[in-house]
């Protein structure tokens, strides 16, 4: 038979976890108590849902005037706050349904429960589709609240999606209390007390409650269990889901990424400033790259002129090493005369030599010097060279400086 539904409900006081298995048919199976991954074995590919036990969660209702659902979830520990003993933040609060006065109904329950709860089941394996109180679920009629008695236990539904839980012992003082503090058009006109199991002594004292005059009260056996009553009229949309905000399964991850916001935040600026900055350094090497491209050209042309410029760093290679050399592999006469009048070139202070133009056998130097008198010294330290000529093609005087144009030419030039 196909399994429809696994619903599971946990017991904190026992420790285990209450199992019911609904088939396509409708028809249910209760399972012995045991833990999550036992319950779920036997119903791997069930559809699971969970039923909060309602001892553990306060339904009740509020005025809220927003609906604005971000707004909502922030202003409700505020709105219940005087009417919880635990710290707020502590709690989970769960909205529900709006009613036709305005109030809203809204679920309670600690963090530490729906942790325990949610781990356990993650332990199993089981992602459920619903986790929902099962006070929320009672039966409702018009006009009447109804108490289910079973066990140990007693369930009474107030209205829709509303229901609280309390000891089968002291059942009839708080119902009692409950009739008395409740406004009069809240008060009900009819008490149903629907009873499950064998009939207890205590039982009697809901008989008081009522008199023909105020309030009629019924007794009924119920033939199946709360949870199999339960089971078999679920709604296909639960009143109240407590699956929300940080326990559904999208908000989950939001909360755990929540955190991390902030860093991951910052490491997305600093990955973003260090691309603009290479992109920044790129565009500068770039920008470099080309004003030596066009410096070298500038340079080339300079020392070569009239020639056709493809490849200059290449075309300058080539060129140098062909002045480096002679034809017949000797070292040249630039190379000899470079070497020779270093010396001299050297040894005048204030000397600068703006420009250097070699032919064969002969050197054009331009060259700003000191003074006149520097030029002539280096005239005459030229020509004590063997062999050699200098001729001063120009000489001018301009500021504290003289530029002067002299040429050099070797023995046989």
């Amino acid at each position: 038979m196909t399994q429809r539904h696994l619903i599971l409900k946990p017991d904190p006081e026992a420790g285990t976890w209450q199992g019911l298995i609904q088939a396509a048919d409708g028809s249910l199976t209760l399972l012995p108590p045991d833990t999550p991954d036992a319950l779920r074995a036997k119903a791997p590919d069930a559809e699971c849902r969970i039923l909060a036990p309602g001892a553990r969660i306060l339904i009740t209702r509020v005025r809220i005037p927003t609906r604005n659902a971000r707004a909502l979830r922030r202003a409700l520990p505020y709105a219940l706050e005087d009417q919880l003993a635990d710290d707020v933040e502590t709690l989970h609060f769960v909205p529900g349904a709006r009613h036709d006065d305005g109030s809203l109904t809204v679920a309670v329950v600690a963090h530490a429960d729906m942790t325990a709860w949610m781990d356990a089941l993650g332990e199993a394996g089981i992602q459920p589709g619903q986790v929902v109180p099962e006070t929320a679920l009672l039966p409702v009629e018009e006009d009447a609240w109804i108490l289910w008695l079973e066990g140990d236990g007693a369930w009474l539904s107030t209205g829709e999606g509303m229901g609280a839980t309390m000891e089968r012992d002291n059942a009839a003082f708080l119902l009692r209390r409950r009739l008395q503090e409740a406004l009069e058009e809240e008060r009900p006109r009819r008490l149903k007390v629907l009873r499950h199991g064998p009939v207890r002594a205590e039982d009697d004292d809901l008989r008081a409650l009522g008199n023909p005059d105020d309030m009629e009260i019924t007794f009924l056996e119920a033939p199946s269990t709360l949870m199999e009553h339960l089971a078999s009229r679920w709604p296909s949309r639960p009143p109240l889901n407590l699956l929300c905000g940080p326990y559904s399964p999208r908000d989950s991850l939001d909360h755990l990424w929540r955190p991390w916001r902030i860093a991951a935040g910052v490491l997305l600026a600093w990955v973003v400033i260090q691309f603009v900055g290479l992109g920044w350094n790129l565009q500068t090497l770039r920008a470099e790259q080309a004003a030596l491209e066009e410096r070298m050209v500038e340079v080339y042309q300079q020392t070569f002129p009239g020639g056709r410029i493809v490849d200059p760093r290449r075309q300058m290679e080539t060129a140098l090493r062909g002045l480096s050399s002679g034809p017949d592999g000797s070292g040249s006469d630039l190379q000899a005369l470079l070497t020779r009048a270093a010396p001299a070139l050297a040894n005048e202070k204030g000397l600068s030599i703006q420009g250097l133009r070699y032919q064969a056998g002969r050197l054009d130097l331009d060259l700003h010097l000191a003074d006149l008198q520097g030029l002539d010294r280096l005239k005459q330290q030229l020509e004590q060279e063997a062999g050699w000529s200098v001729d001063i093609q120009s000489a001018s005087a301009r500021d504290d400086r003289v530029e002067s144009r002299i040429l050099i030419r070797s023995s046989g030039s």
